[in-house]
Protein backbone atom coordinates (compact mmCIF):
# COMPACT_ATOMS: atom_id res chain seq x y z
CA UNK A 1 0.00 0.00 0.00
CA UNK A 2 3.03 2.66 0.92
CA UNK A 3 4.39 2.14 -2.80
CA UNK A 4 1.62 2.77 -4.45
CA UNK A 5 0.60 5.90 -2.37
CA UNK A 6 4.04 6.96 -3.14
CA UNK A 7 3.87 7.41 -6.75
CA UNK A 8 6.57 9.01 -8.27
CA UNK A 9 8.16 10.40 -4.55
CA UNK A 10 11.35 8.32 -3.03
CA UNK A 11 10.98 7.04 0.55
CA UNK A 12 13.89 8.28 2.99
CA UNK A 13 14.73 5.69 5.50
CA UNK A 14 12.45 3.11 6.38
CA UNK A 15 14.27 0.95 8.75
CA UNK A 16 13.21 1.42 12.57
CA UNK A 17 15.96 1.89 15.20
CA UNK A 18 15.14 -0.62 17.69
CA UNK A 19 16.23 -3.05 14.93
CA UNK A 20 19.61 -1.78 15.47
CA UNK A 21 19.64 -2.51 19.55
CA UNK A 22 21.29 -6.19 20.52
CA UNK A 23 18.08 -7.27 21.76
CA UNK A 24 16.31 -7.50 18.74
CA UNK A 25 16.90 -10.44 16.59
CA UNK A 26 19.21 -9.59 13.62
CA UNK A 27 17.13 -11.68 11.15
CA UNK A 28 14.16 -8.63 11.60
CA UNK A 29 16.72 -6.05 10.67
CA UNK A 30 18.18 -8.05 7.42
CA UNK A 31 14.14 -8.94 6.36
CA UNK A 32 13.61 -5.82 7.03
CA UNK A 33 16.31 -4.42 4.70
CA UNK A 34 15.81 -6.86 1.92
CA UNK A 35 12.28 -6.28 1.78
CA UNK A 36 12.55 -2.30 1.55
CA UNK A 37 14.70 -2.70 -1.31
CA UNK A 38 12.88 -5.01 -3.03
CA UNK A 39 9.86 -2.49 -2.89
CA UNK A 40 11.69 0.72 -2.96
CA UNK A 41 14.82 0.25 -5.38
CA UNK A 42 15.19 2.37 -7.32
CA UNK A 43 12.88 5.24 -5.23
CA UNK A 44 14.95 4.84 -1.54
CA UNK A 45 17.33 7.03 0.63
CA UNK A 46 17.85 3.99 3.05
CA UNK A 47 18.50 5.17 6.29
CA UNK A 48 17.73 4.63 10.04
CA UNK A 49 14.19 6.15 11.35
CA UNK A 50 15.05 8.64 13.63
CA UNK A 51 18.65 7.66 14.55
CA UNK A 52 20.42 4.63 15.99
CA UNK A 53 19.88 4.48 19.88
CA UNK A 54 22.94 5.37 22.18
CA UNK A 55 23.25 1.35 22.84
CA UNK A 56 22.58 0.32 19.27
CA UNK A 57 25.08 -2.24 17.03
CA UNK A 58 27.32 0.00 14.87
CA UNK A 59 28.24 -3.57 13.30
CA UNK A 60 24.34 -3.83 12.48
CA UNK A 61 24.88 -0.30 10.32
CA UNK A 62 28.07 -1.87 8.46
CA UNK A 63 25.95 -4.92 7.85
CA UNK A 64 22.82 -2.66 6.06
CA UNK A 65 25.82 -1.17 3.69
CA UNK A 66 27.00 -4.91 2.90
CA UNK A 67 23.64 -6.12 2.40
CA UNK A 68 22.85 -3.19 0.30
CA UNK A 69 26.21 -3.49 -2.34
CA UNK A 70 24.74 -7.25 -2.70
CA UNK A 71 21.61 -6.08 -3.44
CA UNK A 72 20.93 -3.16 -5.62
Amino acid sequence: EIKGALGDLVLLDGIPALYFLPSFPIEDLTTCVRRLVELFHPRLVLGISDEIPPDGDIERVRLVGEMVQGLV
